[in-house]
């Protein structure tokens, strides 16, 4: 039986970080892609478990175009194209998706002693 994200849940964080990042984006943007940044951390604590890499690396996804998005909505002009957008993720990068968790973990130590008796 794999472990994944739910659906619901999946969508209330993206909806609570769209929420977020209205109220917020008057603020500066390092400040921003910091907060962002503990965010996805936090999630990926919580849902990075085994079998579930492909639901944070969605979530990162998503993530990058909500702030994409909202970023662009801080003036009457285009603030960033997608290209200066990266520019700006490769200078303030956001934590990547991986697995914080292995339900499955077997160290080498027991596999040994399973196999000596």
């Amino acid at each position: 039986m794999k472990r994944v994200t739910s659906r619901k849940k999946f969508r209330a964080k993206l909806a609570d970080l769209k929420d977020w990042l209205k109220r917020m984006r008057v603020r500066p943007t390092v400040w921003i892609l910091e907060q962002a940044g503990l965010k996805l951390r936090g999630h990926y604590a919580y849902f990075g478990v085994t079998d579930n890499e492909a639901g944070i690396a969605r979530f990162y996804r998503e993530v990058t175009k909500l702030l994409y998005k909202w970023l662009n909505r801080r003036s009457q002009r285009r603030s960033y194209t997608w290209a200066e957008f990266e520019e700006l993720l490769r200078q303030f990068p956001l934590p990547r998706p991986r697995v914080r968790v292995h339900l499955f973990y077997r160290s080498a130590n027991n596999h040994l002693r399973s196999r000596v008796r």
